[in-house]
């Protein structure tokens, strides 16, 4: 049983907002209850993991030993180009998490109504393969994302406007040491909107 598994199930679970019981961490790892509840004890002696509430918190202990990825969109509509992108994300890390961008975001970004609700959109990246956590992105700043997530690595899709050291030094600045890696795509021409602008 691999501790980064664990320690990311405890992790993605609190990212999402639940509550990282043993039971939820078991679902979230594919172990048994009886598994997981003889390692949790062990890590909790070992301070890699704390009791809170009704479940479990990572220590700081615990957070440096797995190294979290973020990535973020608007995840319309799931094309090749999404699933590339997750897979070359999760290689960078242990734990992948996807903020997907709020309703008024992809208005606001894209001049139009999004195509799927951000509720429907969280959860079909959640299903996708490689996504530890899927959650909802904040109405303001990217940064105040950023500064929730707590992210090792920021992965950028290859054509996000975001520049990788303005990323790096902001979040220097909020007391963050995140690396930023831009990705790149075999297949630059499958994008939400050439396909919306097929349909329209």
């Amino acid at each position: 049983m691999n501790t980064k598994n664990i320690l990311g199930a405890v992790y993605s679970l609190r990212t999402e907002g639940s509550v990282a019981s043993s039971d939820e961490i078991a679902r979230k790892g594919g172990f048994t209850p009886e598994e997981i509840r003889k390692v949790l004890r062990r890590m909790l002696r070992e301070r890699l993991l704390e009791r809170r509430g009704q479940g479990f918190q990572l220590t700081p202990q615990g957070r440096r030993k797995v190294r979290v990825v973020m990535i973020g969109g608007a995840f319309e509509i799931i094309h090749p180009g999404h699933i590339h992108t997750v897979r070359e994300a999760k290689k960078l890390g242990d734990v992948l998490v996807v903020v997907v961008a709020r309703d008024k975001t992809v208005s606001k970004n894209k001049g139009r109504n999004p195509i799927t609700r951000e509720d429907l959109r969280v959860e079909l990246v959640s299903s996708i393969k490689n996504v530890d956590a899927a959650v909802l992105g904040g109405e303001g700043s990217i940064y105040d994302t950023l500064e929730r997530v707590r992210p090792d690595i920021v992965a950028l899709g290859y054509d996000q406007s975001h520049r990788e050291e303005e990323i790096e030094r902001e979040a220097e600045r909020r007391g963050l040491h995140v690396k930023v890696k831009r990705l790149n795509s075999p297949m630059p021409s499958v994008k939400t909107s050439r396909i919306v602008d097929q349909f329209a």
